[in-house]
């Protein structure tokens, strides 16, 4: 703004000629160009007269065509959270049953690994680590890790120099670790783990509330059965983690008691004794190396040699823990997830080939048919989260800033022309801006994304700039003592080329954003084709629609006016 009043008018005094004459050579070549633009100008200036003079009818059926796009988007577009992007990394977790030896797992990683190798040329780097992390590495421990699971993480080739999606190559996959029965579970995640927003596919969560573990378990089993036969849903797992197999010591406190010991301290002393305690450090050449006292591995593997564990009373007295108590084999979860202090267990799963509002009316028919045949305790509750969750609340958080948007847009615009009409008829051409987003959508195949939206939300400043030149010139005209309908007519020629002008450089400019090319042109393509359709469209019909909307309100403000004169000639 600031270099448009300052700069430009500068550079144009020096710049233009008086005479705006341009050499033989530029006039013919312009000449075409010339005929075809006034050409249009007269076309443009027969279809104002012609829409002026059937006001509603042009008012009709500019809005028919608006309701119409809006009720073929309700049947056609799909609603999605992020686009999917292509960034070349895919991520596998493959879980053998609970209990699998480290040599077993390992196999197994190396015969998917040979897979990996024979069939499919596009993955460039492959890695995998297997087993359990070490008790004294803290970051691995943190981290999903056992005996049992295997993890990999493959880089594909470059997007131009592949057939292949990282999509359609982890529906491959997944069909090929499927046909391993060595495998418990397993999970493809295309765009890898923990990437940037959007990188990856979208995800649902059925999220099932419940106290009670066992109706809560066997109900996310069932639900994981159902779902498998949603379209578009892929690598459904359960979040809750296996129940593994552990050694849990039943202590007799009158025992205990009798020996001047109690839980805590003698668990201390068990656990110092089967996982180690660090007594002092060694030093040798500048570095530290902790010294872990610990018994040895065959002295703490199975039930008698943790019942011969002794500890040692306030006396000194040696005590066997037989002596103290019972050690027992249990299963038992590693852990219990919660949410706003409640049990949840979480069905997931990953889309392909399906927007996620499809999928999310086929989980939504899934507990539908559940809670008809009564398989639903009333005492557990379930939800949809996921990409959904986040989907509802960024959507619900644009709708505001959208609607603050337009009154900002409104009250500048309702202080510059000093009126209220005025801006209504220009806020108004933004219905057409939203057709045009959804008939761009519905011709590209696209799904109304997040960057669909923001999209949207750049068009509203972008739109009501046709229609602040053209009635900005219609009031300039009317001043001058132009008829309302004469006045419209000859803003409209006079203004054609400078809207077309504008909105050919920012549709222009769009293109290549609203082609996909390259990695993670994916991830902006909604957006390019959002503000090229909303912006086209927009223009077509406001060139049509604010003259006749104009003059509808400029021929009732003359009623008015002429009514207020005869009753003060009255008086």
């Amino acid at each position: 703004v600031i270099v448009a009043l300052s700069l430009t008018p500068m550079l144009c005094a020096q710049m233009l000629r008086q005479t705006n004459t341009q050499g033989k050579i530029f006039d013919k070549l312009y000449a075409p160009i010339q005929r075809g633009l006034d050409k249009l100008d007269i076309f443009y200036e027969k279809t104002v007269n012609l829409a002026v003079r059937n006001r509603k009818k042009t008012m009709l059926a500019c809005f028919s065509i608006f309701i119409v796009i809006i009720v073929l988007s309700g049947m056609f577009v799909k609603f999605d959270f992020m686009p999917a992007s292509d960034n070349s990394m895919i991520t596998v977790e493959a879980y053998l049953p609970t209990g699998t030896r480290m040599e077993v797992t390992r196999a197994t990683a190396l015969k998917i690994d040979s897979i990996l190798n024979v069939k499919y040329p596009e993955i460039t780097v492959r890695s995998f680590s297997v087993g359990q992390a070490d008790e004294s590495n803290s970051w691995a421990a943190m981290q999903a890790n056992a005996t049992n699971l295997i993890s990999y993480r493959l880089r594909c080739s470059d997007v131009d120099q592949r057939d292949k999606s990282i999509y359609d190559i982890s529906d491959e996959f997944r069909k090929d670790l499927a046909n391993m029965p060595e495998l418990y579970k397993f999970v493809v995640t295309p765009g890898g783990n923990g990437g940037m927003m959007g990188t990856g596919a979208s995800t649902v969560d059925l999220e099932i509330y419940g106290y009670s573990l066992d109706a809560t378990d066997r109900l996310a089993a069932e639900m994981k059965q159902r779902l498998a036969n949603v379209k578009g849903l892929r690598d459904l797992v359960i979040s809750r983690q296996d129940y593994r197999t552990e050694y849990q010591i039943d202590f007799d406190r009158e025992k205990l008691a009798e020996n001047g010991l109690n839980s805590a301290t003698v668990s201390n002393y068990v656990r110092n004794r089967i996982n180690g305690l660090i007594t002092s450090k060694y030093r040798e050449d500048g570095d530290e190396y902790d010294i872990i006292v610990q018994y040895d591995e065959k002295y703490r593997q199975s039930i008698e040699t943790i019942e011969d564990i002794t500890v040692y009373n306030n006396v000194g007295t040696p005590i066997k823990i037989r002596e103290l108590g019972k050690v027992v084999e249990r299963s038992s979860l590693p852990q219990i997830d919660r949410e706003n202090r409640q049990r949840v267990i979480k069905v997931q799963g990953s889309l392909y080939g399906a927007a996620l509002s499809e999928v999310v009316t086929g989980v939504n028919g899934v507990i539908a048919e559940m809670q008809k045949e009564g398989k639903i305790p009333t005492e557990i509750g379930m939800k949809i989260g996921g990409s959904y969750e986040d989907q509802q609340e960024t959507n619900s958080d644009l709708g505001i800033l959208m609607l603050l948007c337009v009154i900002l847009v409104y009250i500048v615009m309702a202080a510059q022309f000093e009126s209220l009409t005025y801006p209504f008829i220009i806020v108004l051409s933004l219905c057409f801006g939203l057709s045009g987003v959804l008939l761009a959508l519905m011709i590209t195949g696209q799904a109304m994304s997040l960057m669909a939206m923001i999209g949207l939300v750049m068009l509203i400043g972008i739109v009501v700039k046709n229609g602040i030149v053209l009635i900005d010139y219609i009031n300039l005209n009317r001043e001058r003592g132009m008829s309302i309908d004469k006045a419209v007519i000859s803003a409209g020629k006079s203004r054609l080329r400078p809207i077309l002008m504008t909105t050919a450089t920012t549709v222009l400019g769009m293109i290549p954003m609203a082609i996909p090319r390259g990695a993670g042109s994916e991830m902006w393509q909604p957006m390019g084709i959002a503000i090229v359709g909303g912006l086209t469209l927009s223009t077509i019909l406001t060139l049509i629609y604010v003259p006749s909307l104009y003059s509808i309100f400029g021929a009732n403000g003359v009623k008015r006016n002429r009514r207020k004169f005869r009753k003060l000639y009255k008086k």
